[in-house]
């Protein structure tokens, strides 16, 4: 998915963009940003599943003039109950039938304006987008500045003044946003089955959400997710469920699954697809348990009810890290306050380690020569292998199933995966990025813990950006390419890029003085992000267990603790630590 400055709009938008900005300096009312809150009665069939308070908007009153009805239209998106009844009290019949409020959400961040267009009842609203959530609850931050312009038309209809015409959509501010929606985990397969993969969505907050959360399961991925894991549904299922709703009773949701969904689907996939339901909807605070069932008979009377194989699902970081010696340049774990050596490893010290890593086991160690022109790999087994040679590499990273990554940051900025250690064709693979324009280049890369997704920062010559992409592999693990990035905004500087989880990074800057102020910054995948407090003259930032953050300065090594980084009295001196990955 691509972000534009300025988002393409539906026919008309154009025009009113251009009204609007001949009558900016008249007639310009802003958009209320709050209304009563109550609580809605639940919706379609939710048995005890837990209901979020929601916005009251009032209804059109009698006589309003057409600018009420735009701005109590607008007002009017932040109540969805009843299939956002009141918004449609605004609306002519016609309109009714037609506006589509599910379409997406524009999350503004600032007072939109409602402007008079013409005499004719057209208007238009201008609107400084913050996010932008689609019908299947993918949420899209725009680059700051990023500005839509709606166009409104009102008509009379028996004497009172009505919405005819409008965008398919509804508006909220933030706040009303993080009151009415909240993210969800949908979980897809990377392509060896290995782990779940989370696919953050939102949706609303009402009795509904079981039904929403498992028709954009049926429907797949998101980009950039796709043709970087596998889902156990057909491709495009949305019409898999013979209900639209999936209630949920005591705790149990009831999903039932239409035979043509599993239709020649043998036992293995059965499993898989229950595997799949049962880890996104018991992700839900208010479901424990999933029944499911094909046209109303048990999931098991049309195969098997045999158990898939474990996926792993809670990717976190080890709170054992691995780092250089600053006395002698031996690869040495580092877990808290305590340094020991790692154990088996051939000599490295002549080499003169920098920006080492490791995988999960603890097993295989990549790391860059002072250069960082020669990747190295050496395991607890004794071996040690120049793997990559280049111009200038990044810091390596090592997928969960033990590829080691690295880019050259030179002219060719190419991407790429040595096999594990442990695989007989060892020799390096060039990563396909066609996306990657020309005058680009890669400033870091990291790859996730499920090795379905990497996180690199690109230089475009003005400014370095986060994106993320899907790792596409083969069924045997085979990494080949980079799908189309989503750039992630950010608001500080960058030149290093770490995974906190599977769906959480940190980036930050690379202190050039003791006096240098560098501010890290925590980006999730679900469209939020956090400051983390400033520290001088930090040159590296980990991820230490449970989400811990450590810093490097020229002194030391400071974790983070609360708001404010505390000096570790570490017994032996250590540099450049990393968690495994």
């Amino acid at each position: 998915m691509t972000v534009q400055r300025h988002a393409p709009a539906r026919r008309g938008r154009a025009l009113a963009a251009g009204l609007c900005l001949g009558l900016a300096l008249t007639g310009c009312v802003q958009v209320p940003t709050s209304s009563p809150v109550g609580t809605s009665e639940p919706t379609a069939r939710s048995g005890d599943e837990e209901q979020a308070p929601l916005y009251r908007p009032p209804a059109p009153s009698e006589g309003a003039d057409a600018g009420e009805i735009v701005r109590g239209f607008l007002a009017a998106g932040v109540g969805p109950q009843d299939d956002y009844a009141v918004a449609r009290e605004y609306l002519t019949a016609q309109a009714r039938r037609s506006w589509d409020p599910g379409k997406r959400t524009v999350v503004y961040s600032a007072q939109p304006t409602v402007t008079q267009a013409d005499e004719k009842g057209q208007y238009v609203v201008q609107v400084e987008v913050d996010s932008i959530v689609d019908e299947h609850g993918v949420r899209t931050v725009m680059p700051a500045g990023t500005t839509e312009a709606w166009q409104v038309e009102v008509t009379e209809v028996d004497g009172q003044k009505r919405v005819s015409s409008t965008e398919d959509g509804t508006l909220l501010s933030a706040t009303q946003f993080t009151a009415i929606y909240a993210p969800h985990n949908l979980y897809f397969f990377d392509q060896t089955m290995t782990y779940a993969v989370p696919d953050v969505r939102w949706f609303i907050n009402r009795g509904t959400t079981a039904g929403a959360v498992m028709q954009a399961l049926l429907e797949g991925p998101s980009e950039p997710l796709r043709g970087a894991v596998v889902s156990a549904f057909p491709p495009g299922a949305p019409a898999g469920l013979t209900r639209p709703s999936v209630p949920v009773s005591a705790g149990t949701a009831e999903v039932d699954l239409t035979g043509q969904t599993v239709e020649g689907a043998d036992p293995a996939r059965l499993a898989r697809m229950r595997q799949q339901i049962e880890l996104t909807l018991t992700g839900l605070g208010t479901v424990e348990e999933v029944d499911i069932t094909i046209e109303h008979d048990p999931l098991g009377v049309q195969g098997s009810r045999e158990r898939a194989p474990e996926v792993e699902t809670e990717l976190v970081n080890d709170s054992v890290q691995v780092g250089v010696s600053k006395d002698d340049s031996s690869l040495m774990f580092f877990q808290g306050l305590t340094v020991t050596p790692v154990g088996g490893l051939p000599e490295v010290s002549e080499l003169a380690p920098v920006d080492p890593t490791m995988n999960r086991s603890r097993t295989d160690f990549a790391f860059l020569t002072e250069d960082r022109d020669e990747l190295y790999v050496a395991t607890t087994e004794g071996t040690l292998e120049r793997t990559v040679e280049g111009e200038s590499l990044t810091s390596p990273s090592i997928d969960g199933l033990d590829w080691v990554w690295t880019a050259d940051t030179g002219a060719d900025s190419q991407v790429r995966a040595v096999p594990p250690a442990a695989s007989e064709k060892n020799q390096p693979r060039v990563i396909s990025t066609p996306w990657l324009d020309s005058g680009e280049q890669i400033v870091d890369l990291r790859v996730a813990p499920d090795g379905a997704r990497a996180a690199l920062l690109i230089d475009d010559g003005e400014k370095t950006r986060l994106v993320v992409a899907g790792v596409v592999r083969g069924t045997d693990g085979v990494p080949s390419a980079l799908t189309e990035p989503e750039e992630r905004p950010t608001t500080v500087p960058m030149t290093q890029v770490r995974w906190v989880d599977g769906v959480t990074l940190v980036v930050a800057d690379t202190a050039e003085s003791a006096q240098d102020e560098v501010e890290p910054e925590v980006v999730s995948l679900d469209g939020t992000r956090r400051v983390l407090t400033p520290l001088l003259g930090m040159t590296d930032i980990s991820v230490g267990g449970s989400g811990g953050f450590y810093a490097e300065t020229k002194d030391g090594v400071s974790l983070l603790v609360g708001s404010s980084w505390r000096s570790q009295d570490v017994p032996h001196p250590i540099r450049d630590i990393s968690s495994p990955g």
